[in-house]
């Protein structure tokens, strides 16, 4: 049912190829989040450095706002509004005519279908946005780390749940300069791929605590 949005279906970032996620056109997978072919093989301390490195970066981020860019495996294309709050919290807001807002309390995660009037939530913790929300962004204690490699200004970190909740792979791709979120490409146990590219990206921003708080529709 939700592809991306990790066990309510199988895992990527909400919607992927699911009938949920209406096509707005046709695209192929986002070139951002795509693995080159050829890419710089790092030595086991660069590795190191750069995790590290991006760990600081990326938690040092608080809040974030800004526009985005979804790919699901079937290359449709929808497009919305983002806010986040570190920990826990973000919002994705579809623009039409996907009829989709998904939302993060810090506990769980809800996807919300205004057509269908329907609400569903998961943990938090079952989703690839638990690493990205992270206070702290520890990547080799919060999870297994498959590949670390740069190419073309951006750096690839690709990662597993070490717990096993959830299935498939995580890819974050930062700017290779400052380490600051790109996109990011989720792989399913099948092997779909949901591709997420951000723009406009405005950090630091005060946010309104109610942005991440969404009632089932009875409860309206």
């Amino acid at each position: 049912m939700m592809n991306f949005f990790a066990p309510l279906a199988a895992a990527a970032m909400i919607a992927g190829a699911s009938p949920l996620l209406p096509a707005l056109k046709q695209a192929p997978a986002s070139p951002v989040v795509t693995t080159p072919a050829v890419a710089a093989q790092l030595s086991g301390a660069e590795r190191a450095a750069v995790l590290k490195e991006a760990s600081k970066a990326l938690a040092s981020v608080k809040t974030a706002r800004g526009r985005f860019e979804q790919t699901s495996p079937d290359g449709t294309l929808s497009t919305g509004q983002f806010a986040m709050q570190r920990p826990g919290k973000v919002r994705f807001d579809y623009d039409d005519p996907v009829p989709l807002l998904m939302v993060s309390d810090g506990t769980t995660v809800a996807l919300q279908d205004a057509d269908l009037e329907t609400t569903d939530r998961v943990p938090l913790g079952s989703t690839p946005l638990s690493l990205l929300l992270s206070e702290r962004m520890d990547f080799e204690s919060q999870a297994d780390v498959l590949d670390v490699r740069r190419s073309n200004g951006r750096t690839n970190i690709t990662v597993e749940d070490k717990t096993g909740e959830m299935e498939g792979t995580l890819t974050l791709v930062l700017a290779a300069a400052d380490n600051s979120l790109v996109g990011w490409r989720t792989t399913d146990a099948n092997g779909g791929a949901t591709s997420v590219m951000l723009s406009n990206v405005e950090t630091g921003a005060k946010l309104n605590p109610r942005l991440f708080i969404l009632r089932d529709f009875d409860n309206n």
